[in-house]
């Protein structure tokens, strides 16, 4: 029996909503995607829902059930996932939490949040981590790592006997608010301490970065100082998640720029590669990330393909670069067809829609595509949220795509005798 290999493109936050300014049509509408819409017409579609009706997904939840596993019972917390992606090695008992280099003023007697990304672009973000690394290692007889993500993003590693994942954040998510003291969510002693070492982290990183030179650079540049570091999402990775390896005996691997993205295809087992002028932002090179793919394939049976800037145009409103980033997708889909066009089995799909109207994560169902040499094709001619909704796809979840992805690669293992 003939296996095939796997491609699976992930175009984060893609899912949309009639845009006012498109005319009422959605970004996909918009966009030119004759490739997409050619692996449509020859392949599967339909309206899924990633991990249930209504339920706005995480990047990291939405992963988990793309790779083929149920979030409800494999979900314990996003920090694991965003540190793991930036290369930090978890072991029982470790907590971790993201982290954004943010900007802040003093007012009041109190911190007040300007920009809760400094600016998004933070050029000094590694200067800034070793610092940090070197004056903010302990706390509390507790060792505190710290790795840079990308753009404003890092993540914290506490290691130490007697933490908890529960705790609050030190985040507002606000601008103009205060920046908050972490509270412990349950009456233990290890969720007292890990809060007080939290809050103690957050307002000691303002202290190590407001006058650093890194910042006052920053300044006379006319950009937001990486003036402290606001904490969210603590976790603590109790259990390791079943490899990809261990479940369908695939050997697999992922492309992108994304540290939680990265850190949840690390935990399933995949190797991890981030291509010369990979960003995570709508700059990335996204002819990079497909040259990258084509390459892996030759010795991986599964590679994962994630283009974020889809979902960062989304989160800032940005029509025009939504649609831009949808053909950057069309190009990479096209561009592994080209190579692999009947010896692999391809699906496309967003991890959760992101409408440039609300900025933000919803639980409306998103567009997916699957291509396989010997599947049967349905009856869509388009790839986008109004053709394929009739597609026979429609109605499974993100991790039944994935299950279907396998079958045709002729990879299933049959459950029973």
């Amino acid at each position: 029996m003939k296996t095939y290999k796997m491609v699976l493109i992930v175009g984060d936050g893609m899912g949309d909503r009639l845009v006012p300014s498109l005319n009422y049509k959605t970004p996909l509408q918009e966009a030119s995607t004759p490739n997409l819409d050619e692996m449509a017409r020859r392949g599967q579609t339909g309206l899924i829902n990633v991990i249930a009706p209504g339920i706005p997904p995480g990047s990291d939840t939405a992963h988990i059930s793309l790779f083929g596993l149920d979030p409800f019972l494999w979900y314990e917390g996003r920090g694991p996932f965003e540190a793991m992606g930036v290369g930090a090695s978890l072991t029982k008992g470790d907590v971790a939490l993201r982290g954004n280099f943010a900007t802040v003023k003093e007012e009041g007697g109190k911190l007040i949040v300007v920009d809760r990304r400094a600016g998004r672009k933070v050029d000094e973000a590694s200067e800034l981590v070793e610092v940090l690394n070197e004056k903010l290692n302990e706390v509390d007889g507790v060792k505190v790592e710290f790795y840079h993500a990308t753009e404003h993003r890092l993540a914290v590693v506490l290691r130490g006997e007697g933490l908890s994942d529960k705790v609050s954040d030190t985040d507002p998510h606000e601008v103009g608010k205060p920046v908050l003291e972490s509270r412990p969510l349950e009456d233990t002693p290890e969720a007292k301490k890990t809060a007080e070492v939290l809050t103690k982290i957050t307002f000691k990183s303002y202290e190590v970065l407001k006058d650093h030179p890194a910042n006052k650079r920053r300044i006379e540049k006319g950009l937001p100082p990486a003036n402290i570091v606001l904490l969210r999402g603590a976790g603590m990775l109790r259990k390791p998640l079943p490899t990809l390896q261990e479940r369908i005996g695939v050997k697999a691997a992922a492309v992108g720029a994304t540290a939680l993205v990265l850190g949840v295809a690390k935990a399933v087992g995949m190797d991890l590669y981030t291509p010369p002028g990979a960003t995570g932002g709508v700059d990335t090179d996204y002819k990079s990330k497909a040259r990258k793919a084509v390459e892996l394939l030759k010795d991986y049976d599964m590679v994962f393909v994630h283009l974020k800037g889809t979902d960062a145009a989304s989160h800032d409103g940005l029509v025009e670069e939504k649609v831009r980033m949808i053909e950057a997708l069309d190009y990479i889909a096209g561009y592994i067809m080209d190579y692999y066009d009947g010896e692999a089995v391809f699906v496309v799909t967003p991890d959760h829609a992101t409408p440039v109207t609300v900025k933000e994560h919803t639980g409306d169902p998103v567009p997916s595509l699957l291509y396989a040499p010997t599947a049967i094709p349905d009856d869509t001619k388009e790839y986008n949220e109004i053709s394929v909704a009739k597609g026979k796809l429609s109605g499974i979840r993100g991790m039944d795509l994935f299950n279907l992805m396998v079958n045709y690669a002729n990879r299933a293992k049959k459950f029973g005798a």
